[in-house]
Order: structure tokens, then C-alpha cells, then sequence
């Protein structure tokens, strides 16, 4: 197989997860500020303080519910009034509707921004995601990814829509009740105070083991997730080599680690709202003692009592809410630093300044040249993976790539698909220098048929689409025809409407082959990259490929891959790889007679029979 950098399927999965399995540990970002997680919520403003404005109402509205309860229980003890009694009951249960209501209308504003803000993150982390060049995705796997879209980007959500406007509603309603606590009685009140102090200071303490356990939480969470992700996407592999028990092992072991944590969290949880419950009840029992004392000496009524009573429970739940708040803005921290950092990475390849970028009207010619072209890999600055190449391919021009894994063959055409920039040097597409135009255009110029084809889990048509996202059916269908793909598509039970599983695993390596074929069709590119397409084939498979090919090919200028010579020797021109380095140049005819590296090559195969012998006739077909 080609060498693997600019390659697509199973190889290229496996080499990035070993990579990054490999890698060492990257070092934590730091921490966002609070202005820029509020950032997060500034599209979602105006929800958000209707949202603000319904809790501030509400808060004050339930403020005015204890002194009420107060004076029910002196109209009942010391008025004796039955009229009284019942004008303040129905006042009651009235404030108490309005709560109601107000509690509905905020959380129906909370509740539904929450999902349209957890749903747009999701799409605007993903669609940077897809933008992010291979680079990127060399060093990280794909479980990590899912897991930051997902538990992340809920913990987020649930910070911003709910803790926060929690935390808003318990400050509002611990200011209005310290308010009415000291008008009502200065001592009780300092006595209800007692316990907020060492509240606050556990708050800290707790806070800053909770931020520690939610990263190490979420990093375990994506652990597990990627192992899942891994074995499931390579579960062929997995019962080829009957290892399903050593995966179900391996995952249980995630999962250890992870429950490990999580009962770690449940125990800094329940410590911390244990230590809330104590201290709330330990100021209700103060309060109760020396509100009695008070009764005792005529200073405070039994109403009176009840009221402080009501509203000490209310500064007990808000200095709660309070510690809750801190708590999930460390959760928040952990979680967003993650998401944040994703958003962050900015392409190692990105378009031109729209200033700058050179015009591509209609149709590209197909002139593909480099010039003296020197590229490094990002994870092997040491080794140039090409060196000093430079070359043209006319118009309509077949130029076969021949040399061996690591020669340098994928490295060129991720170059030419600008997955990566030359470090020195460029590369140029009808005399236009790739980093001046705009990635759509040049990628749209390109077509690529690599040897692992990759099919999404879909419909046929669906996957044929992608060549042409607004193809019609006739021109599907006229596409599947050229590529000698709609015979077997139309024997399917479904025909074109026909699923074709994860990666394609319903159908046969030809059958996938042809697929990707007619979508090359449909995606009528100027400039073709064939990544050995046809070198797993059966031989019957692979006439029929052979076929559809040379009628893909013709009329533009095509770059084809070949391990075996017998493919390469029908090109114009070959171009032979080693090191990094074009070593040889020419047609097979000449490069067999000069006796060199393509010679040694093709008497190597013809030696263990690959269908490379003697010297044949150039054949008559392109490919």
C-alpha cells in the first residue's frame, strides 16, 4: 500500500491512533476567563434576562411569602380572627400562583435556550472540526472528539442556562432576605449569620476539588468512549482475531477507571451538601433557641418567630445555591477549557485573504507542476518526506507514480489536495500557486479514487451524491453506467435506495471501487489522483474497474499510484520516488532501457511473478 499521509480507511485510522496513542501527553490549556465563558451565552442575550428578569421577580415575590406565613399564625394565636385568618390565607395561595407562573415562564426560557444553545455549539464545534486539517486529527482520536461534543458541551449547557441563573436567583434572594432579617431583628439575624462563614470557606475548598475531578472525569469519559469507538469501528479485526473478550476487558477496564472517579465525585458532592444541610439546620435550631428566648421575654411575637424561621431556611437554601454556583462554575471551567481549545486550533492550512486570493472561473485546464518542492511533515521535521521535486503534467497527461512505501507518492498528492503546504517551494494548478486559491475551488478541481474506499452508512445514491451534491437522478444514474456500477447497484434488493452499512461493508471491494468511481463521474474533476485502485481486486473485478477507469480518465490529467509496474507502464510518463527525491523520469521504454531503479523494480516483480516480465509492448490501454 501507498504510504499512508494523505491516505483515507482502516491504515490511515490505525497509523493515526497508534500515533496518537503514542504521543505524549499534551499539556493542559489554561483556564478561560469568566468573560469569555459568558461569551459563549452572548447569542442567546435576550432569552437569557428575559429569563433574569422572571427570577428577580419571582425572587422578590417569594420574599413577601414568610412574613405572610408570620401573620397567619398571630391571627390564629394572638387575634383570634377567623375573617382575618381567611383574607390572608387566600393572599397566600394568590403569591403563590404568581410564583407559579413566574417559576414557568423562566424555566420555559431556560429549558428551550438551553437546547438551542446546546444544539448550535454542537454544530459550530463540529463544523470547525471538519474544517481542521489531518494534522489535527493525526494526534487525537475520534472517541476524545465525540466526547467533548457530547458530555462536555452538556456540562456547558447545563452552566450556562441553569447553575448560573441559579447562582443569580440565590444571590438575589440572600440580599432581599438579609434585608428583611434585619429590619425584622438585628440580633436573630447576626445569630442566623453564625454559619454562612465557614459555609463560604468549604464552598472554596470543595470548589477547587470539584474542577480536578470534572476534567479528570470527562478525560476518563473520553477514554472509555474511544476504546468503545475503536473496537465497534474495527470489529472485523476484533472477531478475526477472536478477541472480543480482551475488548469487553479492556473496555470494563475504562469503565473501572471511570466509576473509579465518579464515586470520588459522589463523595466530594455528598460531603459538601452534607456540610450545607448541617450547617442550615444548625442555624434553624440557633434560631429557634433564641427566637424562643425572645417570646419568653415578650420582645417577639409567635408570628414573628415563624417568619425568621421561613426566612432562615431561605438563606440557608440560597448560601446553598451559592456553593452549588461556585461548584459548577469549576465544573464549567473544566468542561469549556476542552471545548474551547478545539475552537481554538485554527487550520494548518486555510484559505487566502479574499483580497488575494487569484480568480477560478469555469473549469480548470488540468497544468499540474511543482517547483523544486521541499516538504516536512509536522510530527518528523526531521526527515524531508519530499526533496527537491519538480516536475509538469500537461493537459489530458497520465503520470504514474513508482517507488517504494515512503518514496514520497501520498505526500505529493496531500500536497496537491492542499492537506498540507509545501515547506519549501510550491505547487501549482494551471500556472496559479495552490495557496492563492480558495480551497473549494482547488479541491473541486481534483478528484480522488483512493485504494480504501470509504462509503458512508447511507444509501447508494446518497453515497454517489457526494461527487455532486445537486446531481439529478438521470445524471446519478448516467455516472453509475460509466463506472460499470449500475448492473450489480440495480440487483440490490433496494437498487440505488439500498443501505450500504458502515464504511460501505455490504458491498464487495469492486463493488465499492465502482462507487467511488462513479462519483469521481459526477464530480467531473480537471485533475484525477488514483491512489493504486485496483491492486486488491479480484481479476475479474478488476477488468470491469479497469474499464470504467480509462473512461474516467480520459481527457483529463491523471496521477496514478502503482505498486505494480504492469499499471504504471501504460502512463505517458513515470515518475520514480525514492527518498523523498524524483530519481528517474521518462516513458517505461526508456526508463527500462537506461537500466536503473525502475529496471531493478520491474525485474524484482517479474521475478515473484507480479505481472511484470521481459520487456512487454507498451499496451494499448491507458490503464
Amino acid at each position: 500500500m501507498s504510504d499512508s499521509s494523505a491516505a483515507s480507511g482502516p491504515a490511515a485510522t490505525s497509523a493515526a491512533t497508534s500515533a496518537a496513542t503514542s504521543a505524549p501527553p499534551r499539556a493542559s490549556p489554561p483556564a478561560p476567563s469568566l468573560r469569555r465563558l459568558l461569551g459563549l451565552a452572548r447569542p442567546y442575550l435576550w432569552p437569557l434576562v428575559g429569563a433574569t428578569l422572571f427570577v428577580m421577580a419571582e425572587s422578590g415575590v417569594s420574599l413577601v411569602a414568610p412574613r405572610i406565613a408570620g401573620q397567619i399564625v398571630d391571627s390564629a394565636l394572638l387575634e383570634r380572627s377567623l375573617a382575618h385568618l381567611n383574607s390572608v390565607v387566600l393572599a397566600l395561595i394568590g403569591l403563590f400562583a404568581a410564583m407559579g407562573a413566574l417559576s414557568f415562564a423562566q424555566l420555559f426560557l431556560l429549558r428551550s435556550t438551553g437546547a438551542r444553545m446546546l444544539r448550535d455549539l454542537r454544530a459550530r464545534v463540529f463544523a470547525h472540526l471538519v474544517g481542521l486539517t489531518p494534522e489535527f486529527f493525526e494526534a487525537r482520536r475520534v472517541g476524545e472528539l465525540l466526547s467533548r461534543m457530547g458530555s462536555d458541551l452538556v456540562a456547558v449547557q447545563g452552566a450556562l442556562t441553569e447553575q448560573i441563573p441559579e447562582g443569580i436567583r440565590a444571590v438575589l434572594t440572600f440580599a432581599g432576605t438579609l434585608v428583611v432579617l434585619l429590619f425584622l431583628h438585628t440580633r436573630l439575624t447576626l445569630v442566623a449569620l453564625a454559619v454562612v462563614p465557614p459555609v463560604i470557606l468549604a464552598a472554596v475548598w470543595y470548589g477547587e476539588r470539584l474542577e480536578k475531578l470534572a476534567k479528570e472525569v470527562q478525560d476518563a469519559l473520553a477514554e472509555a468512549s474511544t476504546v468503545a469507538e475503536e473496537a465497534l469501528a474495527g470489529i472485523r479485526t476484533v472477531q478475526a482475531f477472536a478477541r472480543e473478550t480482551h475488548e469487553a476487558r479492556r473496555y470494563e477496564g475504562r469503565l473501572a477507571g471511570l466509576l473509579a472517579l465518579q464515586v470520588r465525585n459522589s463523595r466530594v458532592v455528598g460531603g459538601f451538601v452534607g456540610l450545607l444541610q448541617f450547617a442550615g439546620f444548625s442555624a434553624f435550631a440557633l434560631v429557634l433557641w433564641y427566637g424562643g428566648r425572645l417570646i419568653l421575654a415578650n420582645e417577639l411575637t409567635p408570628g414573628e418567630l415563624t417568619s425568621f424561621l421561613l426566612y432562615t431556611f431561605s438563606i440557608a437554601g440560597s448560601v446553598g445555591a451559592l456553593g452549588g454556583l461556585y461548584a459548577g462554575y469549576r465544573e464549567l471551567v473544566g468542561a469549556s477549557t476542552r471545548v474551547l481549545e478545539i475552537l481554538d486550533t485554527r487550520p494548518a492550512v486555510e484559505d487566502p485573504p479574499a483580497a488575494t486570493a487569484a480568480p477560478f472561473p469555469g473549469r480548470a485546464a488540468g497544468r499540474v507542476a511543482f517547483r523544486d518542492v521541499g516538504f516536512r511533515y509536522p510530527s518528523a521535521t526531521e526527515h524531508w518526506a519530499l526533496d527537491r521535486v519538480d516536475f509538469q503534467a500537461q493537459p489530458g497527461e497520465v503520470v504514474g507514480l513508482v517507488g517504494p512505501s515512503g518514496a514520497g507518492k501520498s505526500t505529493l498528492f496531500a500536497l496537491l489536495l492542499r492537506f498540507y503546504d509545501p515547506t519549501r517551494g510550491g505547487a501549482e494548478l494551471d500556472g496559479r500557486d495552490l495557496r492563492t486559491l480558495r480551497l473549494a475551488d482547488l479541491r473541486r478541481a481534483i478528484g480522488l479514487v483512493p485504494q480504501d474506499i470509504f462509503l458512508f452508512g447511507g444509501t447508494v445514491e446518497e453515497n454517489l451524491r457526494y461527487g455532486d451534491l445537486e446531481a439529478t437522478p438521470e445524471r446519478v444514474r448516467a455516472a453509475a453506467v460509466a463506472a460499470g456500477a449500475d448492473g450489480f447497484i440495480r440487483a440490490l434488493p433496494h437498487g440505488y435506495e439500498e443501505l450500504v452499512g458502515e464504511r460501505g461493508v455490504k458491498l464487495s471491494a469492486g463493488q465499492r471501487q465502482r462507487l467511488a468511481i462513479a462519483r469521481a463521474f459526477l464530480k467531473d474533476p480537471a485533475v484525477l489522483l488514483l491512489d493504486e485502485a485496483t491492486s486488491a481486486l479480484d481479476p475479474e473485478s478488476e477488468e470491469v474497474v479497469r474499464k470504467a477507469l480509462e473512461t474516467l480518465m480520459s481527457g483529463r490529467t491523471t496521477f496514478v499510484i502503482a505498486h505494480r509496474l504492469a499499471t504504471a507502464r501504460r502512463a505517458d510518463r513515470i515518475l520514480v520516488l525514492e527518498g523523498g527525491r524524483i530519481l528517474e523520469a521518462g516513458t517505461h521504454d526508456a526508463l527500462y532501457a537506461c537500466d536503473g531503479l525502475y529496471r531493478r523494480y520491474w525485474d524484482l516483480q517479474a521475478l515473484r511473478g507480479e505481472g511484470a516480465g521481459g520487456r512487454p509492448e507498451s499496451a494499448p490501454s491507458r490503464f
